[in-house]
């Protein structure tokens, strides 16, 4: 079962309180303090896995916290980080802005609240390029798909399961998040590039709009005009 936590640094003279109760629980674990409830959740048995980076909970550095933060995971269905403690499941509390490295997986997401597709939306989204001018940001998703029913009523129905959908790949300029173009027709246009020079660029560096490292090395050229 799920419950939400809310983690910040405290001082040590601070006074933990535990809270009771079904619906709240407080506790502390090294330089943190961590608040939460048991939403009422529905147990159901779900084939695949909502988590992209695999099951285990890994090692993150956070910019401004305890070396001891706890290990996490991404659940990239419910776009929350999760926190284990004991054999209970955390999800980590979201705060604008904050950026967690997983240095195994190479990888940093930040929590980002922002406006795309005419919704808005606060979650996580993994950091590709950070600069002021332009950034590139992943954003993963899963979904759950209904099982299908079984058309004897001597077989089960199937479980519902996850499923990865494509990868989306937003840009932030200023403000403003949209959709990274795809293919250099748009991209001119939606940058108003000089034709000319970005098609050699492109050519000569055997640039593709459907390979992440390439999308990084687009926007660097875009930071660099």
């Amino acid at each position: 079962m799920k419950k939400i936590i809310t983690f910040v640094l405290i001082s040590t003279s601070m006074l933990l309180n535990a809270q009771v109760g079904n619906e709240n629980i407080s506790f502390s674990t090294g330089n943190f303090f961590m608040r939460g409830n048991r939403p009422s959740t529905k147990e159901n048995i779900v084939d695949g896995t909502p988590y992209i980076n695999g099951n285990n909970f890994e090692k993150v550095v956070i910019k401004g916290y305890s070396k001891n933060v706890q290990n996490l995971r991404y659940n990239a269905y419910e776009d929350e980080m999760e926190f284990k403690d004991g054999n209970d499941t955390y999800y980590t509390n979201k705060e604008e802005g904050l950026k967690i490295d997983f240095p195994a997986l190479k990888k940093t997401y930040q929590c980002v609240n922002y406006s795309f597709d005419n919704k808005n939306r606060f979650g996580y989204l993994v950091v590709l390029v950070d600069n002021p001018k332009y950034s590139l940001f992943k954003q993963e998703k899963i979904e759950l798909l209904k099982g299908e029913k079984s058309p004897s009523a001597y077989s089960k129905d199937a479980n519902d399961y996850y499923v990865k959908q494509k990868d989306l790949y937003i840009i932030k300029k200023e403000n403003s998040y949209f959709k990274m173009p795809k293919n250099q027709k748009e991209f001119i246009n939606d940058f108003s590039l000089n034709k000319t020079e970005f098609d050699k660029f492109i050519k000569e560096n055997k640039l593709s709009f459907s390979k992440e490292e390439d999308l990084k090395k687009i926007i660097n050229y875009l930071n660099n005009l």
